[in-house]
């Protein structure tokens, strides 16, 4: 029987077909769930933060964030606990993990968290209006147990006083992000203000703590981070990299890229560090 070229054509593309959804079939179960913000988070991030650009650096003060938690009594950055438990039970597995949630917010993720069992928790901010909104989530969540978590208002880019290598774990949405926009139009203090809040929250990781961002902004500077001191870390989830968990859940259902680190050890540069706290304190005390 002859088989003119279109009809092979349409076989072969049949054949093909088949074989694709057949290998389709082995793959992991993947949880896939509709987007409910109306617009890219990276959009969203712009438009919060740089509608006028002439006078961003507002965002890196006090009182405007403040003004922010007071409209909102919660709201969660680019992924909600249900979206990140699967990353964060996998990656640390442990509930009796001491964890930082830098640059917290209002985000109910912290009281989500709390109800898993992770009660070992310490959510810091800049503005002291989102503490208080924290506090104010556990009050009415109260369910006559005081709660084992530690509410601290802190600038990231500066932790004089605290701890180094103490945290088992961190896991900060966004506020990489925020940091690095704070610096408006001018480029040299938004990667100023990010490194100084990056070398700051790594210190007070102890070495086999993990690393865990969500960013939308600042990732692939994040990753650059990581990788200028790939002596201390080991990366477990890369920029750009999609992840599956051993439940078959995938790291692009979360609006942001996961990042996740381990740290293997701690550098101490006494020369570089003194260098750099004072160019630090030089250029915070400028804003």
């Amino acid at each position: 029987m002859e088989i003119h070229s279109f009809e092979f054509f349409l076989l072969l593309l049949a054949a093909v077909g088949t074989w694709v959804n057949s290998f389709l079939m082995l793959q992991p179960t993947i949880t896939r769930k509709t987007k409910t913000h109306p617009m890219p988070w990276t959009r969203y991030y712009e438009t919060l933060f740089t509608d006028d650009p002439a006078d961003s650096p507002k965002f890196g003060r006090q009182e405007y964030w403040n003004t922010v938690y007071k409209k909102e009594s919660n709201f969660s950055w680019y992924a909600e606990w249900e979206d990140l438990k699967p990353f964060v039970t996998e990656f640390i597995p442990s509930c009796q993990s001491s964890i930082l949630l830098p640059g917290v917010g209002n985000d109910a993720v912290l009281i989500d968290m709390y109800k898993d069992g992770y009660t070992n928790l310490t959510a810091m901010d800049y503005a002291p209006e989102a503490i208080e909104r924290c506090e104010d989530m556990f009050q009415t969540e109260d369910d006559g147990n005081k709660p084992t978590i530690e509410f601290r208002v802190a600038d990231a880019r500066d932790l004089q006083g605290w701890d180094s290598c103490y945290f088992g774990g961190i896991l900060e949405k966004g506020t990489l992000d925020a940091i690095y926009l704070s610096g408006g139009k001018n480029k040299t203090l938004a990667t100023e203000n990010l490194q100084f809040a990056f070398s700051e929250l790594t210190r007070c990781l102890k070495p086999g703590g993990i690393w865990m961002s969500i960013a939308g902004v600042v990732d692939q500077e994040i990753q650059e981070l990581f990788e200028s001191k790939n002596e201390e870390w080991t990366c477990l989830v890369g920029y750009g990299e999609l992840y599956i968990t051993q439940d078959g859940y995938t790291s692009n259902n979360i609006d942001g890229s996961l990042l996740v680190f381990e740290k293997n050890k701690e550098l101490k540069d006494d020369k570089m560090t003194d260098k750099f706290n004072r160019r630090k304190k030089g250029i915070l005390m400028s804003i």
